[in-house]
């Protein structure tokens, strides 16, 4: 009766046992109308949607806090807004769909004009009614107006305010640490999941009548994106892992095992300036990093690109190479143009000396003979590439790759040591394929026909192709949050036009916050490097969180107090009490 990820709930008379367990889980009530599976951007905004329209909804995901993929997040690529006419850019959608498939070569058509056509009113407008405001906005190779848009504190600000306007429906439950490993199917619909528990290890069916898929991308599983390589694009030798460690692509396989397509699975945004994080004993984990002052050579030590130029050329480029990989060379004057991005959310990593002057990650020496030979490169090559490098800064002009035509273009002569070597390797960081919908964000079969009950979005549809080939700005986070307010709508409509009346399993009720008088600080940091040291399933946000306490000497205080006790509550309180110190960490 069991596969790899579907259970089909099995009548035939020939199973009696079977059958007759069946009945009674016919007739048992439902544990939701909707079920949740993530409780990233995707799966917030599905909820938020389902939950205003008074659909019962329970999101489960398998980590103990909200956020997804999108604590890594910058901004939202939007169409129109106020906050562009006050800074002067004249936007329409026309424009941007002519932009965007531009820039794609091949993105999806009907979704690139839905999302330019709405993006406003299904983000901008949305989230300003829950008071999240946008700062600034900036512009980018793929648009010829300014349509990046930022928050403060990027995608953090959003999945909070996402998550609180949840918490205060009591029609929406969240549950925590729930892995999904399958999925209930019955009379050919999707009709629950199976979970387990990754504290416990405890399994149940939960079932609804609306399955709503918002696992994320597979951009973190470094075989399934080899294994789903452009065949037109050279085989990296190297890959590091850019993305979330969840990132693994389940959701998939759980789609995929209920009937639905995938679609577009060879697209991939892969970023070329992936260095490895020092901190990972196991060398694969990278930090996005960059300067852009720097100069880049191959591992023959020759300049092979326009360093400033469009990323998706630039990947060409670097693939081109042999082996595929360059290193950023510059000096102490152009030191404080290095940046990191990435990983710093996890580690402290957001002083850059901490990379610059560790020599697990960068390669420093005071002169470029002895930079080239401690970076294993050709020391007459290098210093060649530089000479060449400073000789076109005098000029004025980039003849050898276009990188600047002018002496104010010009990046600082590289000539004051010490000198440095930073080596870079490509990372896949967003999926741009998975499983194929139609416009109302429905899970479509091979044969373009809804899965009955079952629904995906986000990254999972790899941002419904939008992309392309190619990746652009906020064009991942944006139609995490269309999609999954679509699916959300598309719930509504089905439950505002059924005169069903569905049998909804009681959840349990809010435990009690500790008194304020008698909660005080029990753990002792020699206890928290005990835990530490000790692996637990399900404690993947418990380690890095406390990983980085230890770290930086933060007081229990700093985070925990009456309303964020020690012993995780099930308690909306205490989860709306539990974002507040989310920047913390998060900035």
């Amino acid at each position: 009766m069991r596969c790899r990820h579907t259970i089909t709930v099995v009548t035939a008379a020939f199973c009696m046992l079977g059958l007759a367990g069946n009945r009674a889980a016919a007739q048992a009530p439902l544990d939701a109308e909707a079920i949740v599976v993530g409780a990233g951007p995707s799966g917030l905004a599905a909820a938020v949607e389902m939950g205003r329209a008074g659909v019962n909804v329970l999101v489960l995901d398998m980590n103990s806090v909200m956020g997804g993929h999108a604590v890594m997040a910058g901004g939202f690529a939007i169409v129109d807004t106020p906050l562009q006419a006050r800074l002067g850019h004249e936007d329409s959608a026309e424009l941007a769909v002519s932009d965007w498939l531009e820039w794609t070569e091949d993105g999806d058509p009907a979704w690139t004009r839905f999302y330019a056509e709405r993006s406003r009113e299904l983000i901008y407008d949305w989230l300003g009614e829950m008071n999240v405001e946008f700062i600034r906005v900036a512009g980018g190779w793929e648009n010829s107006v300014p349509r990046f848009h930022f928050t403060p504190r990027g995608a953090v600000d959003v999945v909070r305010a996402l998550f609180r306007e949840a918490l205060a429906m009591p029609n929406v439950d969240f549950e925590w640490n729930e892995n999904v490993d399958s999925l209930l199917v019955e009379d050919g619909r999707v009709a629950g999941v199976v979970t387990r528990n990754l504290r416990s290890g405890a399994e149940r069916n939960v079932t609804g009548s609306h399955i709503v898929l918002a696992t994320g991308g597979f951009a973190g599983n470094l075989e399934r994106v080899l294994a789903n390589w452009r065949t037109d694009l050279p085989r990296p030798d190297r890959l590091l892992i850019g993305a979330s460690i969840h990132a693994r692509g389940e959701g998939l396989d759980l789609a995929e095992d209920a009937g639905a397509a995938l679609k577009w699975m060879n697209r991939h945004y892969i970023y070329t300036n992936g260095m490895i994080d020092p901190r990972d004993p196991e060398r694969t984990l990278a930090i996005t990093a960059a300067n852009g002052d720097s100069m880049w050579v191959n591992a023959q030590g020759q300049r092979f690109t326009n360093e400033d130029g469009f990323d998706k050329n630039i990947l060409v480029d670097m693939l081109d190479q042999n082996p595929d990989t360059y290193w950023a060379i510059f000096d102490d004057e152009s030191r404080g143009a290095f940046s990191m991005r990435g990983r710093e959310w996890i580690k402290n990593l957001s002083d850059e000396h901490m990379v610059l002057d560790d020599p697990e990650a960068t390669i420093k020496a005071d002169t470029l003979t002895a930079l080239s030979r401690a970076a294993g490169l050709p020391s007459e090559a290098v210093q060649a590439s530089v000479a060449r490098f400073n000789e076109l800064i005098d000029a004025g002009r980039d003849a050898d790759f276009s990188r600047f035509a002018s002496v104010a273009d010009a990046p600082p002569k590289i000539d004051t040591p010490p000198y440095y070597a930073i080596q870079f390797f490509p990372m896949p960081r967003k999926s741009m394929g998975g499983v194929a919908v139609d416009l109302d964000a429905r899970a479509l079969d091979s044969a373009g026909e809804p899965v009955p009950g079952l629904y995906a979005v986000g990254e999972l549809t790899g941002s419904v192709g939008i992309n392309g080939t190619h990746g652009m700005d906020g064009m991942f986070l944006g139609p995490a949050l269309v999609t999954g307010r679509v699916a959300g709508m598309t719930v509504a409509a089905a439950h505002a036009a059924s005169d069903e009346q569905l049998d909804i399993a009681a959840r349990p009720a809010d435990q009690p916050l500790p008194d304020a008088e008698t909660w005080r600080v029990t753990l002792t940091a020699e206890n928290l490097r005990a835990l530490l040291a000790t692996e637990r399933d399900g404690y993947w946000h418990f380690q890095i969180s406390h990983e980085l306490v230890i770290e930086r000497g933060y007081d229990c205080t700093m985070c925990h107090s009456a309303q964020v006790p020690f012993a995780p509550l099930d308690n909306r309180e205490h989860k709306v009490a539990q974002t507040n110190v989310c920047g913390n960490c998060h900035g």
